[in-house]
């Protein structure tokens, strides 16, 4: 009777591993090497993905880690020495790719923040003596938006202006004095942005004044275009730059 049941019992575990290869302790004996394949792709369409430049490379924070374990947590790529990327023998292995923090993606290199990549490997397998490599493809984490004043009539008509734009607490300020340039905003997919444009005319000295909300879509830089003609409505265009998607949305305020 023992020995019936030890062999049911050894056949269980041999049918459970062939059905499942994963269902298997977590570390097994030895080590193996992690060799990691990081590409990054700005842009939110399908095109080939670019291999990391050196300067990328000083700049990119890679994780790995198996479940809960770290091993490598969120250190510089250029700074990997081999022995970081060796790691015990076992299933569940994942690697994260980010060019920045969080955090860093809207503090640094100024309070406006910077555009944030990241990419997160399928979870993989390190074998005893043997490299396993670890493909990460790092594409938009976050949003920005930015605001021009390029309209002769909008300049013609209105000597200044303060753009003040929001999400949450984190509140950015734009003025003739920062045209065009970009703040970053962390969103995971969509989120409500309010902004509120007050323009003060040549002629009088008076003021003008528009608000609402927009929509920041991770990816895309949503530009807010400052014009003044007679028919004082809101039209939307989308255009595109070099990096993210843009997207256009034109101010018209009726002079």
């Amino acid at each position: 009777m023992v020995l019936i049941a030890a062999l049911t019992a050894f056949l269980m575990i041999g049918c459970q591993a062939e059905n499942d290869p994963f269902d298997l302790p977590v570390e097994q004996e030895g080590t193996g090497r992690i060799a990691l394949h990081i590409t990054a792709d700005g842009k939110m369409q399908t095109r080939a993905p670019k291999t990391l430049t050196d300067e990328q490379k000083n700049q990119y924070l890679i994780t790995i880690r198996q479940g809960n374990v770290y091993y490598v947590d969120a250190k510089v790529l250029s700074q990997l020495a081999t022995t970081d990327l060796t790691v015990p023998a076992g299933y569940g292995y994942m690697v994260m790719a980010e060019s920045c923090s969080a955090s860093d993606a809207i503090s640094k290199p100024t309070i406006y923040g910077q555009p944030r990549l990241v990419g997160t490997s399928a979870t993989f397998p390190v074998v005893k003596d043997e490299t396993s490599t670890a493909n990460v493809l790092c594409t938009p984490a976050n949003a920005g938006v930015m605001v021009t004043a390029a309209d002769e009539t909008f300049n013609e008509i209105f000597s200044d202006y303060v753009m003040t734009v929001s999400l949450g607490s984190r509140e950015l300020t734009f003025t003739p004095e920062n045209a065009s340039i970009v703040g970053y905003y962390n969103v995971s997919s969509t989120a409500n942005l309010s902004y509120s444009l007050t323009a003060t005319r040549r002629e009088n000295g008076e003021t003008a004044s528009v608000s609402s909300t927009a929509v920041l879509q991770q990816g895309r830089i949503t530009q807010l275009s400052l014009r003044s003609t007679p028919k004082g409505t809101i039209t939307l265009g989308i255009t595109y730059d070099d990096t993210f998607v843009t997207e256009d949305i034109e101010m018209v305020i009726d002079p």
